[in-house]
This record gives C-alpha cells, sequence and structure tokens, in this order.
C-alpha cells in the first residue's frame, strides 16, 4: 500500500498506520491539542521509526486528520452493529443514552466528531473534507442515524409524516444536549438523570408515533 488518504477501508489499513492512529487519539483523549502532535510525537509514541510515517503520510497534519477520520468510522461502525441489535428505537435510545454516561473513548469520539463538524478551524475543515467524500457517505454519522430511524418508521414506531433530515437533526441535537449535561457535571444545575428523562420525552414526543 502506498500513500494513505483516510479513505481506506477500515478493516485494511496497514498495522504500522493503526498504531499511529492509535497514538494520535489517545494524545487527544488525553489533552493534547491536535496543531501540537508532531510527527516524532505519534511514532514515538507508536514505537515505530520515524521514516515509516513519511512512508505512509506526506505531513503532521494528514496523520493526524486521517487518525480522527478513522476513529469516528470505527466508532460508529461499532454503534451501529450495536443499535441493530436492539429490537426497538426505545431500547436504542436507551443504549445510546448509556454509552454517552460512560466515561471512555466512545464518548470522546462522538464529542471530537461534533467538534470537528462545527469548528472553523483549517485542521477541521480537512477533516470535514475526508468525512463527507463519497467513499464515506454510508459511513457518517448521519446515515447511521438514518438506517435506524427509517427501521423505526417501518416498524410504526415512529412517525411517518416527517422529513428524515429533520428527524435525525431531532435525535443528533437531543443526543448533543445530553453530552453536554454528563461532561459539564452540576455546572448548570441540572442532574443527568433529571435530564435523560427530559431527553427521552424530547426526541418520542417529537418523533414517536403517538
Amino acid at each position: 500500500m502506498g500513500k494513505i488518504n483516510g479513505l481506506e477501508d477500515i478493516h485494511r489499513v496497514p498495522p504500522k498506520v493503526c498504531q499511529m492512529y492509535k497514538a494520535v487519539i489517545q494524545m487527544l483523549e488525553q489533552g493534547v491539542d491536535a496543531g501540537s502532535i508532531h510527527v516524532s510525537d505519534i511514532t514515538e509514541k507508536a514505537g515505530i521509526g520515524k521514516g515509516t510515517a513519511y512512508e505512509y503520510f506526506d505531513t503532521r497534519e494528514e496523520i493526524v486528520a486521517c487518525a480522527i477520520v478513522y476513529h469516528v468510522q470505527w466508532l460508529f461502525e461499532w454503534l451501529e452493529n450495536a443499535l441493530m441489535e436492539r429490537e426497538s428505537f426505545r431500547e436504542q435510545l436507551f443504549f445510546l443514552l448509556d454509552e454517552i454516561e460512560k466515561k471512555d473513548g466512545c464518548k470522546n469520539g462522538f464529542l471530537r466528531f461534533v467538534h470537528m463538524m462545527t469548528d472553523n478551524s483549517e485542521f477541521s475543515q480537512v477533516v470535514r473534507e475526508k468525512m463527507t467524500s463519497g467513499e464515506l457517505a454510508m459511513r457518517l454519522p448521519g446515515s447511521v442515524f438514518e438506517r435506524i430511524l427509517k427501521r423505526g418508521v417501518e416498524n410504526g414506531e415512529l412517525r411517518s409524516d416527517m422529513p428524515m433530515a429533520y428527524m435525525i437533526y431531532c435525535l443528533f441535537s437531543h443526543l448533543v444536549t445530553y453530552m453536554l449535561t454528563v461532561t459539564s457535571g452540576e455546572r448548570f444545575h441540572t442532574d443527568t438523570a433529571t435530564m435523560r428523562a427530559l431527553v427521552c420525552r424530547g426526541v418520542l414526543n417529537e418523533i414517536g408515533r403517538k
């Protein structure tokens, strides 16, 4: 395999590249700013030679951007498989909220995705260009949510008279609201149990079938 562009099948990424991706994600989850990560930091943490990095990438920006894209793809592939194992939309919603409550990389990955999709920095624009390319369309979070929502409509659990785009945004915005509650603690004087109940009610009242 030659140069990596971040659009590869995540199951066919070379082991040494996966090591670099893992190193990048670990640094980001430790609070290191993406713009301050150097190639030497990545290769040292990955346990490979610096020259190896340039066999696959031309710049450090490409390494970090591809690592984030890879991580988001992995996260949402895992998420879709887990969601499809739940029979009802209500069970899927509860599962999503349960995952948000966990203090692990999954939640951090989701937060990172939200940030990259809304930030206007040059680095985030590179990530967005990769994430919105045709090759990755089916693996985007919006596509994952669309598939579970369509199943809910087909099963008669969700409304069939609303635009799918609105239903996706409705679910996404409520999940982000709950995530902010979980990550901010008591800052806004709202406990997670209360907010969880409100988020469930909000989603089901808005797009659930009466």
